[in-house]
């Protein structure tokens, strides 16, 4: 069940900043109460806002500036990363620790930075902190704009009058759930695709193909290595988990890579597995979607067809 807003140790904060405005002017007094309250404050920010700030308050005790933007990479990437820069902090004392970050990849489309932001509440939901998510309205591209994506995903708002709950905020389970019901089919599947294998019993032949195939595309060395591990690991999901045959097609275009891997089974319903490890001990398995998470921008489950038979995960990387 969601925790109601009162309820929430992890305060998430949502402030659009308007065209040519001072961030300074808002978000100073929000964090000089912080310091005098005795907590500490972390700014997460490119450099001309953090220095911003940082001038605004007028004193370092108690202020530590992040050298970089947690949150400017895939989701699962910057939910780890934003994670591990609080938890370095975290007074552990009863005091909360307050975070401001900037919107990480401003040219990421809107249904990424929309997962991000829902994502966190679900991530950092224990830890006793008040993280102010400093808003551009040209974040995200075409999409529903800033102002609504900041309303659905932070359960509190920053205005003149200070922090106040916002009614429009919605559970992440939700959220997540829509976006990615929008996603599905990808425009891709009604193309021809560049790799098919079907009814696949061979893992290590499906590994060669790939590698041929993305060897010729638009990604680094690395990131096709990153791609084919991801593929890897739901494909074997789906053989280990799934019901056989299982079927794994690959689109490739210049701007973007798509694979779709269908088995028969069913699609699993739940868009918060897989963003944090199952365990810490690689040896013992179950990482896998944790795994492949983290090398891919978007990764979904649905139903293979309109009557609900089959599940297909597809993973997508933005070349």
């Amino acid at each position: 069940m969601q925790p109601s807003q009162d309820q929430q140790i992890y305060r998430h904060v949502g402030y659009v900043l308007s065209e040519g405005e001072d961030v300074a002017t808002v978000v100073a007094p929000f964090l000089g109460n912080a310091l005098s309250a005795g907590e500490p404050v972390v700014i997460a920010c490119p450099a001309p806002v953090a220095t911003a700030l940082a001038t605004a308050l007028g004193t370092t005790e108690g202020v530590q500036v992040a050298p970089a933007d947690p949150l400017a990479r895939r989701p699962p990437n910057a939910l780890a990363a934003v994670t591990d820069l609080v938890d370095r902090d975290l007074p552990g004392d009863g005091r909360r620790l307050h975070l401001v970050t900037c919107p990480g990849r401003p040219d990421a489309d809107w249904s990424t930075w929309a997962q991000t932001e829902a994502l966190l509440n679900h991530v950092l939901a224990e830890r006793p902190i008040d993280h102010l998510c400093l808003l551009s309205p040209t974040t995200g591209g075409d999409g529903p704009g800033a102002e609504a994506i900041a309303r659905a995903t932070h359960p509190w708002l920053l205005t003149g009058e200070g922090v106040v709950a916002n009614p429009g905020y919605r559970a992440p389970t939700d959220l997540l759930r829509e976006v990615q019901r929008a996603q599905v089919p990808d425009p891709l599947e009604a193309t021809e695709p560049t790799l098919a294998m079907v009814d696949l019993d061979d893992m290590r032949a499906l590994r060669r193909a790939l590698n041929q195939v993305l060897a010729e595309s638009a990604l680094s060395p690395d990131a096709v290595q990153d791609f084919v591990l991801a593929i890897d690991e739901v494909t074997a999901n789906a053989a280990e988990h799934g019901v056989p045959p299982v079927d794994v097609r690959l689109w490739c275009t210049p701007e973007r890579l798509l694979c779709a891997v269908t088995d028969r089974g069913t699609a699993f319903d739940d868009p918060l597995v897989g963003y944090g490890p199952a365990h810490g001990d690689m040896a013992v398995g179950g990482m896998g979607l944790w795994l492949a998470r983290r090398s891919v921008d978007s990764l979904t489950a649905a139903p293979a067809d309109d009557s609900g038979d089959g599940c297909t995960v597809r993973l997508v990387v933005n070349a």
